[in-house]
């Protein structure tokens, strides 16, 4: 999922602070865990069309997969199906049948009552998550009409999926390949099958990703795109939404009518607030007693709160789920030339980034799968076979040469300034000032900086030289980070990067069974992508640091999604 460092960008902190924080008296309801969701609104609540984490962190607390992931080990889990049961067809093709759980029922906060309700039909009844409504979602984000930029995760993985999402859209929105061809559908209320040609050890995990989740027809044809308001938004998980001030704060409150699983309970909490805020006020906010938990903490407080006695014992620093790196639009000048690319990674000291600027335990990554995920090229593997790329400034200046002489330009003043852009953040802003000043030190190349609000950022930055981008897992395989980031058909591959040596080395290893054959596929992509053809600048893997009260009792996700379901307080 994209991913951004959560903090900065402060206007009026205080007013929507106790705004925020005001809900919780408001609703009469002491058991409330009051934190952060970084400084920017949440994108959407729509699953079909949510890219980022924030989105996908509500969306998790209100709409369960078929499947789930452990918040602790990443192992999937059943989800809203209680089973299911494989079958080799016996002609290359596999098929998933789901046994869904029953009678869970569609939810909706009502402001009036101050409760959660069930949504009933038109004939008084409830409504019940069926697997229609996994057949309604499923279509909907496949539809290329619907413009969800994650359906090509889900359209490989039925037979049929990608012909009908990656088809051109025709004049008058007309399609040529229609939904009868993709093999996915309710065979009743509660049962749901997936056909594939190409079964994979993630697929379990991919069917229950957010953009493959049961979704409201009703509400959805009614409201149009203001279904997800609160007004109007329905949901069936642990949490319903419970407030949305835009720009300010949304939270969530305990769904009553959650039977729970054993991977995903009732919510013992009452609700959760997630304020926005930018990392500095953040954490005076935590530390005033006003937040019970910090997601995000400010890189410049980390040797304080570290020597401070009570501050260092509620740190908690875990390795993270997500790599950090710069995207180089290689298509934009002057980022078409690949000695220019490779020069500016040589340029960069990591070790120095992560000791100096972020402080966090954070390591420092010369090429950019997570090593913890399955099949991921090991940094010992890389080393060995001479793989990736490091801080070498003598190699970055022979680089720069040799892109100056194919450019025809005979002396570095000669590029014109490059612009690097970052959302909006303190710390992003920071390792960008300390990237800037390491490749004027070593090259000489004036670099301008500029950032943008986050929805904005996600949406400009293909037209940028040089732009931060991070990547945290949604599935624990390295095919989600190497074929769904970066594979040419990816919707997620801002950089332009399009290799058919590239893609077809990531599209074997996505089938190959044997787990050394697939790093080792996936150790060569690793190779083109950061060095040979350096589309990208690798700069560190993620640590994650967070500050939590002594009185609540926790788990920590290991995937960049927490399960609020599996907290409590005892304040």
């Amino acid at each position: 999922m994209a991913r951004y460092i959560r903090s900065l960008g402060v206007v009026a902190v205080i007013a929507l602070l106790m705004t925020a924080l005001g809900i919780t008296s408001a609703q009469d309801m002491e058991n409330v865990l009051r934190t952060d969701l970084g400084s920017s609104d949440v994108p959407t609540l729509d699953p079909a069309l949510a890219t980022d984490s924030s989105s996908i962190q509500i969306i998790n607390e209100t709409y369960i997969g078929l499947t789930m992931l452990d918040d602790e080990t990443a192992s999937t889990e059943p989800g809203i199906a209680e089973s299911w049961d494989v079958t080799d067809n016996g002609d290359g093709t596999t098929t998933y049948t789901f046994n869904l759980m029953q009678e869970i029922p569609w939810v909706k906060y009502n402001a009036e009552s101050g409760e959660v309700e069930q949504v009933m039909d038109a004939d008084g009844n409830p409504r019940y998550v069926t697997a229609y409504d996994l057949e309604y979602g499923w279509e909907r984000t496949l539809n290329p009409l619907t413009g969800g930029e994650y359906a090509y995760v889900l359209a490989p993985e039925v037979i049929g999926g990608a012909d009908f999402n990656f088809q051109e859209v025709g004049e008058d929105n007309e399609l040529t390949v229609t939904r009868d061809s993709v093999m996915f559908a309710a065979v009743d209320d509660y049962t749901f099958e997936v056909t594939t040609d190409a079964p994979k050890e993630a697929q379990l995990s991919i069917y229950g990703m957010w953009m493959a989740r049961p979704q409201p027809s009703w509400v959805i044809e009614e409201a149009g795109e203001l279904w997800i308001e609160p007004e109007n938004f329905v949901s069936y998980g642990p949490f319903a939404l419970w407030e949305w001030n835009h720009d300010e704060f949304i939270s969530i409150v305990k769904n009553p009518f959650w039977p729970g699983t054993d991977n995903n309970p009732q919510a013992q909490l009452d609700g959760v607030v997630f304020n926005f805020l930018d990392s500095v006020t953040a954490l005076a906010e935590y530390e005033a007693g006003n937040l019970d938990d910090l997601d995000e903490v400010d890189s410049a407080s980390i040797p304080r709160i570290q020597s401070d006695p009570t501050l260092s014992e509620e740190l908690v620093i875990e390795d993270g789920s997500c790599s950090y790196y710069y995207g180089m639009s290689v298509n934009v000048e002057p980022m078409t030339n690949v000695h220019l690319r490779r020069a500016l990674s040589y340029a960069v000291d990591r070790q120095q980034i992560v000791d100096e600027v972020l402080q966090g335990g954070q390591t420092p990554a010369s090429y950019f799968t997570l090593p913890s995920l399955n099949a991921a090229p090991q940094p010992e593997y890389m080393e060995e076979m001479g793989y990736g790329i490091g801080y070498d400034p003598d190699a970055a200046v022979e680089e720069l040469e040799i892109a100056m002489e194919e450019m025809g330009v005979g002396s570095v003043d000669e590029i014109a300034p490059v612009t690097l852009l970052y959302n909006t953040s303190e710390g992003h802003r920071r390792i960008a000032e300390a990237i800037r000043d390491q490749w004027d030190e070593t090259l000489g190349i004036e670099v301008q900086l500029t950032n943008q609000d986050f929805g904005v950022y996600l949406d400009q930055r293909p037209e940028f030289p040089i732009w931060r981008a991070g990547w945290c897992f949604d599935y624990p395989d390295t095919n989600n980070f190497l074929f769904d980031v970066f594979h040419s058909s990816s919707t997620n591959n801002d950089t332009g990067y399009v290799s058919e040596e590239f893609d077809s080395l990531v599209a074997q290893a996505a089938t190959e069974t044997d787990t050394e054959t697939r790093m080792e596929l996936y150790a060569q992509a690793e190779q083109l992508l950061v060095f040979e053809d350096a589309a990208i600048i690798p700069i560190y893997w993620y640590s994650d640091l967070e500050l939590t009260k002594p009185y609540v009792d926790r788990t920590y996700a290991v995937d960049n999604s927490e399960q609020y379901e599996n907290w409590s307080m005892s304040r």
